[in-house]
């Protein structure tokens, strides 16, 4: 590896004979007006103080060196270089409109090679997806020109840049002037020297837009390998179409926390797809993330591949924004996709899980679990199985199950629908209010920019309510504001407003095509306790009725092997003589080998969260329990069979029955201040 010095147009950009080409593992050309405004500026800056202005680096690999042509593939700076040659064509243009032949031919030389075949004339070779746009820009091609491409959008807004400047009297020389006084670090890789792009480019500190995730994989796939176009077009290219460029962050994510054991989040995820991608080439990798871009790509509605009622359960958990389910379906969809789950079992999976994330919404069970259930999940229940009975396995671990994540019964359910503030569970409550509406109805009602109404209003202290109500207003008003038997769904909200019952009745009959949410509303006289009361018992029972699942009348007949169950720090009395397979807390799920190694990756983990909360309890010889027996200390002689954190001084007991250890587990969290309900655990 070499690095110097070097002027942008003299030594860059004005040899002859030279492509600058940006290979296909590289980002689209993503500058923005900021980005090209700001080269623009330093450009004027340069010119007005005539001295070399310091514009960043670019960093390429002399990949072809002959007599013909030398191509450098560029590994960073390509923003920043096809902005150059983007503002070098407009001052080409102008200067052409403008009849001043000398700046025309001074810039001739930097855009384009002479004596050469036509194929490599022009001195910069973009990504696949910008190369079009960029060739009809540079040839005049302006029919072919796509007003949405970044390409000739910065083409224009540099163009403006320009123009704006010559009319406060700057001229195409005084610009070009300051484009010679950019001044770059070229850094040239010499691969048979043992240089690695990928390392480099890794530790590279750009001045230009921060790189993605998806950026940063695509380059760590494609970078090093020779077949880079092929694994390209038949990969790559095919996943960000499908996908969606702006989505394959997230997918990564989910991907990654669906193939490996470790919590992925936006932040590590390219530390973990290292890591896990050097058990396999990149081809095999590609190949593999190919077939789930496809299911996510359904996931998240790009794509329509299944049948009517799939697709609308996948829109569904899109609508309760319930994407931690994927990581559970990506193995469920390649199953079906390979033969081994039949539709009608897929569909019933779907319609069980849209019922459970609604139950749980309703009731107000936190979601933070949710992570952690589901990245795991498909590996207890079918991992070991030998039933074949997707549904029925599926149906019995979340019907046995003791700890929040279970399913809610109907009864539950019910009780919340009616008595519960589902107004406050805004994006549930819409699609609720919805389901009731369009569900067996002729004419689909389209709610996406429908409101959400209140028939008593959300104003307290209406006088006209009051009088309408009684001398129960307050009470009824507290109890069933945001209940589900006094909402509704309109287009007409600040229309209704705090008007009188008969009013808003008279504008929801003239107005509001939700028939079925209005039914009760129109055929009531009056509305009070009574008449909320009886419509949410009537909507609840909708809602029942459509988001019931198929009910399995003997689940203990059902065969399979799942031996696993999932217990909460309530249920200490029933773990004698098991093992444990794993603990969840707050989402995040931890592999465990037995209780005592369960205590340390713990107390590891809150000391993490907060070390001088145990360093403080150490302190203080911390005790779970009424006996005087010492479970944390900083003397390693109070204890039995003590155990260090990390080398930090501060012993804990680990000469505990499994019993003991959750009790201390139990008396960590209280220290902590936190819920013990977030701590889960499963057992084999």
């Amino acid at each position: 590896m070499r690095s110097n010095g070097a002027w942008v147009l003299k030594d860059l950009i004005e040899k002859n004979r030279r492509v600058f080409k940006i290979p296909v593992y590289q980002r689209n050309y993503d500058w923005t007006n900021v980005q090209c405004e700001k080269l623009f500026e330093d450009i004027i800056i340069a010119f007005k103080e005539d001295r070399k202005h310091f514009t960043g680096s670019i960093v390429y690999i002399n990949d072809i060196s002959s007599s013909i042509l030398d191509e450098d593939l560029i590994i960073d700076g390509q923003q920043r270089i096809t902005t150059i040659f983007l503002l070098l064509k407009v001052l080409y243009d102008i200067a052409s409109d403008r009849g001043e032949t000398r700046v025309v031919s001074d810039v001739s030389d930097y855009l384009y090679n002479r004596n050469c075949d036509e194929k490599y004339k022009l001195k910069l070779k973009p990504v696949k997806t910008d190369q079009e746009q960029f060739y009809n820009l540079m040839v005049g091609n302006d029919i072919g020109l796509d007003e949405n491409s970044n390409i000739v959008n910065n083409y224009k807004i540099l163009q403006k840049l320009v123009l704006a400047h010559l009319d406060k009297n700057y001229s195409l020389d005084d610009i070009l002037r300051g484009m010679k006084n950019l001044e770059i670090v070229e850094i040239v890789l010499d691969i048979s020297q043992g240089d690695d792009p990928q390392t480099i480019f890794e530790s590279i500190n750009s001045t230009g837009l921060e790189l993605s995730l998806a950026d940063l994989i695509r380059n760590y796939l494609l970078m090093s390998d020779t077949n880079q176009d092929t694994l390209y077009e038949h990969y790559w290219s095919s996943m960000e179409r499908v996908v969606g460029n702006e989505n394959l962050a997230n997918f990564f994510v989910q991907y990654l926390n669906f193939k490996i054991n470790d919590s992925v989040t936006d932040k590590n995820a390219y530390t973990k797809f290292k890591k896990y991608s050097k058990n396999f080439t990149h081809e095999e990798v590609l190949k593999d993330m190919k077939i789930y871009a496809g299911y996510y790509a359904a996931f998240i509605g790009k794509v329509n591949s299944y049948n009517e009622k799939i697709t609308s359960y996948l829109r569904d958990f899109r609508l309760l924004d319930q994407s931690t389910v994927y990581v559970f379906l990506f193995p469920m969809f390649h199953e079906y996709d390979d033969g081994n789950v039949d539709t009608t079992t897929l569909e019933k999976v779907l319609c069980f899980l849209r019922s459970y994330f609604v139950r749980r919404i309703v009731c107000g069970i936190p979601s933070n679990s949710l992570r952690g259930l589901f990245k795991t999940l498909y590996a207890r229940l079918f991992k070991n199985s030998e039933s074949k009975d997707y549904y029925g396995v599926m149906y019995k671990f979340f019907i046995e199950l003791r700890t929040k994540d279970r399913m809610l019964s109907d009864d539950e359910f019910k009780n919340e629908l009616v008595h519960g503030e589902l107004y406050k569970k805004a994006k549930c409550c819409k699609f609720i209010l919805a389901i009731i509406e369009n569900e067996g109805s002729n004419e689909v009602l389209d709610t996406t920019k429908m409101t959400i109404e209140h028939i008593l209003p959300q104003r307290e202290n209406s006088v006209v309510w009051k009088k309408e109500i009684g001398e129960r207003y307050s009470d009824v008003y507290n109890k069933y504001l945001n209940t589900l038997g006094n909402l509704t769904i309109t287009g007409y909200n600040s229309e209704l407003g705090t008007k009188s019952f008969s009013e808003k009745k008279a504008i929801i009959r003239e107005h509001s095509k939700a028939n079925i949410l209005n039914k009760e509303i129109l055929s009531a006289s009056k509305w009070n306790e009574d008449t909320i009361k009886a419509r949410a018992d009537i909507l609840s029972g909708y809602v029942l009725r459509l988001l019931d699942y198929e009910k399995l009348s003997d689940i203990g007949m059902i065969n399979k092997s799942i031996d696993d169950k999932t217990y909460s720090l309530s249920d200490i009395s029933l773990v004698a003589h098991t093992k444990p397979v794993n603990y969840t807390f707050y989402g995040e799920t931890v592999s465990v080998k037995s209780y005592s190694n369960m205590l340390f990756l713990f107390i590891k983990m809150l000391y993490d969260l907060d070390d001088k909360k145990i360093r403080d309890i150490a302190k203080c010889k911390f005790s779970p329990t009424a006996t005087n027996r010492v479970y944390v200390s900083l003397s390693e002689k109070d204890f039995r069979k003590p155990k260090e954190i990390d080398n930090t001084g501060i012993f804990f007991e680990t000469n505990l029955s499994a019993t003991s250890i959750l009790k201390f587990i139990s008396g960590l969290i209280e220290v902590y201040n936190l819920s013990p309900e977030e701590f889960e655990f499963t057992v084999a």
